[in-house]
């Protein structure tokens, strides 16, 4: 049996086996926040009004202050994603993470929960975040264009993130999950503490030609 015990006063989670030692080391909250910030790809699901459930891939960025997170996804009114959150803004966040050598092995992953909200285009917090990283800088350069082209259904998702957060081979060691799988798992809070510094400003000003964005 498999306890998993979560470490509110630095930010950790560990689990132990309840027959032997524990099998691995614990893995930080700020390691957590980190990977969500250099990353910007995840996969959001959401449920339609029928409560069929549908994913798609989306770029996001992430915003930190003091308690409070957030993700936000620069898209367009009429799309499923959009639709359902209108009328059910629960949904689920998991965000892969490319492993750097081994890429033939899955990724490890954080799984992520909250609420979202439909935001207008020129959302400030949003085209900030956006003009933090480069991919964000080129989808608001192609938005605009499209905006100025007509496009009149452009729009920001805010996702608020619940404070539980669940990651599977984050921080362990491929050749420890291939003894004891289990021991990848790890459940964490935000409310336990993070880095919330905001990410720099890059103005949208100094983005180059994107490709075409369709999530």
């Amino acid at each position: 049996m498999t306890v998993r015990r979560g470490h509110r006063d630095n930010g950790t989670a560990t689990t132990e086996n309840a027959d032997s030692a524990p099998v691995r080391r614990a893995v930080a909250l700020g390691r957590v926040v980190r990977a969500l910030r250099k990353h910007h790809f995840a996969v959001l699901s959401t449920v339609g009004e029928d409560r069929s459930p549908a994913s798609a891939g989306v770029c996001y960025g992430m915003w930190v202050c003091g308690n409070e997170q957030a993700l936000y996804v620069m898209t367009r009114r009429h799309l499923k994603k959009t639709r359902n959150i209108a009328t059910n803004p629960r949904v689920s966040v998991v965000v892969p993470l490319r492993r750097r050598f081994l890429r033939f092995l899955p990724p490890a992953t954080i799984q992520l929960h909250g609420m979202a909200e439909i935001l207008d285009w020129s959302d400030a917090c949003g085209t900030r975040v956006f003009g933090g990283f480069w991919m964000g800088r080129m989808i608001l350069r192609g938005y605009e264009r499209s905006r100025r082209r007509g496009e009149a259904r452009i729009c920001f998702l805010r996702i608020t993130l619940d404070p539980v957060i669940r990651t599977y081979g984050l921080g362990h060691h491929v050749w420890q999950l291939r003894r004891h799988m289990e021991s990848g798992t790890d459940t964490l809070s935000f409310d336990a503490g993070g880095d919330s510094t905001p990410p720099p400003h890059r103005p949208p000003e100094s983005i180059g030609n994107p490709g075409h964005h369709t999530t």
